[in-house]
């Protein structure tokens, strides 16, 4: 089961707004460079983890969560954590000020629910950006390699290297062979991707993660590409397709086909 813990919790807010930072905000302001964002994509919002209740919250939901799915493990998210959306909390900016950095914050937030999902038999799953991203990472003491497999969708076989190297079982997602919502084009306003007078093949047409994924790309994807005695930590391969473009109108066209040829190469 996977439950996005620490950011995409926007939707939190109409129930625990004190718990959520930069809720209902524009995701990118007017004006402002992409460093600068609130979010990777429309809407805003991120747990706050400075706040006693954020915990109270999660352990009723991941513990209830846990009781509905028996299975070992849990995925606990963590992918795409937005500097600017923490940076627009007052208690936030307060623990900055005093020398204190995002990695400290995201880590106090990692001791804070990590050790509860494991005390309920679950390995933990994260996206790989908990220790991998370039903003806000942890320490990989953080996270024992024993009770933790981390999900790669960046960088192809690089971050998957990165990631079994370290220890880290993996679970290989990467954007760039196995996301399915790439190049439908994009969804959000005010993006001036598509401002870009490119011609012929040239461009992405406004979707990050151009071009499609066709069969074929997925086929031919080695997971465990240039790994020796570590490929046996890549534990298989996920195709991911995302809800923003997808609803049961054309969920079957968008993933029969294309996923039947990941259970011949997994």
């Amino acid at each position: 089961m996977h439950t996005m813990i620490s950011t995409h919790t926007g939707s939190l807010a109409e129930a625990y707004p004190d718990i959520i930072t930069c809720a209902n905000m524009f995701w990118w302001p007017v004006g402002s460079k992409w460093e600068d964002c609130l979010a990777s994509e429309p809407g805003t919002g991120q747990l706050n983890p400075l706040n006693p209740k954020t915990y109270q919250v999660l352990k009723r939901v991941i513990n209830n969560v846990a009781t509905l799915f028996p299975e070992p493990f849990y995925h606990a998210g963590a992918d795409e954590i937005i500097p600017g959306c923490w940076k627009a909390d007052a208690a936030i900016q307060s623990f900055l000020s005093n020398g204190r950095t995002l990695n400290q914050l995201l880590e106090i937030f990692v001791n804070s629910t990590f050790p509860y999902i494991v005390s309920l038999n679950r390995t933990v799953v994260y996206w790989e950006d908990v220790i991998l991203d370039a903003n806000i990472k942890v320490p990989t003491t953080a996270l024992p390699p024993e009770h933790t497999i981390l999900q790669t969708w960046n960088n192809g076989h690089n971050n998957t290297k990165k990631i079994v190297s370290s220890g880290y079982r993996a679970i290989v997602s990467s954007a760039d062979f196995y996301y399915l919502d790439c190049g439908h084009g994009g969804f959000v306003g005010n993006d001036n991707q598509y401002d870009n007078q490119t011609s012929g093949t040239s461009g992405n047409g406004g979707s990050w993660c151009a071009p499609f994924k066709t069969w074929q790309t997925i086929y031919d994807y080695d997971i465990t590409y240039e790994l020796s005695k570590e490929a046996n930590l890549v534990l298989g391969g996920e195709v991911a397709l995302w809800s923003e473009q997808a609803d049961p109108a054309v969920l079957d066209a968008r993933i029969t086909a294309i996923t039947t040829t990941i259970t011949t190469t997994t």
